[in-house]
């Protein structure tokens, strides 16, 4: 029994005439009474009384009728909602994503995603880069932003705009430092530092691993004044003139940018971030997964 030969039946329990209903579905009479024989053959009864005119159901045809075309009408919906979920309409988008990218990067991406495709539902998924490559890798995101490296045997790749790292002091903590205005961005060799008391971030976070390796190269042992956890806190600290921290500045410039601070590139730092798209290498992409990825390689 197939989804043809459910139409054929409600189309003749419709018209009760083999001829018209041939020549409504564009097919010979012959092949049309094959397909209903071989329909009752497999349910092993009748479905029509060929012996009035015109046609009549059978009880058992009656109760069949009704059945499928049930079954057809809910397979018309499956097929409507399967082209929804196809096109965009209606579907899920699961984004990895570290927990500090996602307070600067990710209010604004869901909103135009959420204005292109209503229908959907967003989850992100906010855990560490190590755990984001692997869940990537198994497929356990539609997308993920990381920095690289990552294994490119395991994962499709699509660089994004670099992140900048700055360090970020109150005025009244400059010292000797010249004071930035508006925003602009100073140079600062971190040599020059080694008086100053920082935030920092825990450790093993991607953030402390550079500040501790800036502070190895530039050959001292630097003044902790905080640790935190998170970067909302470290920015935090820094405006309320606790310690300078290193921090990105896409971050930084997300909050409401505080006057009182002045932001300093790093001289000499070999430390680069290169964050990207990482998908499940082959893994097919929905239409709003690619238009979420298309949103994050505009900004560069």
């Amino acid at each position: 029994m197939n989804t043809r030969q459910l139409q054929y039946a409600i189309a003749l329990a419709k018209v009760r005439n083999f001829s018209k209903v041939a020549d409504m579905l564009n097919i010979s009479q012959p092949a049309l009474s094959k397909q209903i024989i071989n329909l009752e053959g497999e349910l092993g009864l009748k479905i029509f009384n060929r012996g009035t005119t015109p046609l009549t159901l059978t009880a058992a045809g009656e109760h069949f009728i009704r059945e499928a075309e049930d079954l057809c009408y809910r397979e018309e919906q499956l097929l409507r909602a399967m082209s929804r979920y196809q096109s965009g309409e209606y579907g899920r988008l699961v984004i990895g994503v570290t927990p500090f990218r996602s307070l600067y990067l990710m209010p604004e991406l869901v909103k135009k995603i959420r204005s292109r495709y209503p229908g959907i539902r967003i989850s992100l998924h906010e855990v560490n880069s190590a755990q984001l490559r692997k869940d990537a890798a198994e497929g356990k995101c539609d997308l993920a932003i990381v920095n690289l490296p990552v294994d490119t045997a395991l994962l499709d790749v699509i660089p994004l705009e670099p992140d900048i790292l700055v360090l970020a002091v109150h005025n009244t903590m400059a010292g000797k430092l010249p004071v930035a205005k508006d925003g602009k961005r100073l140079t600062v060799d971190f040599s020059q530092l080694q008086d100053y008391p920082f935030v920092v971030l825990s450790p093993g976070q991607e953030l402390r691993n550079l500040f501790d390796g800036l502070c190895t190269a530039a050959g001292f042992r630097p003044i902790i004044a905080a640790e935190v956890v998170g970067v909302t806190s470290a920015l935090a600290m820094v405006q309320a003139g606790v310690g300078a921290a290193v921090l990105p500045l896409q971050f930084i410039h997300s909050q409401n940018f505080d006057n009182n601070l002045s932001l300093y590139v790093v001289k000499n730092s070999l430390y680069s971030r290169q964050p990207a798209v990482v998908t499940r290498r082959g893994q097919v992409r929905t239409p709003y997964a690619d238009f979420a990825i298309s949103l994050l390689t505009e900004q560069e």
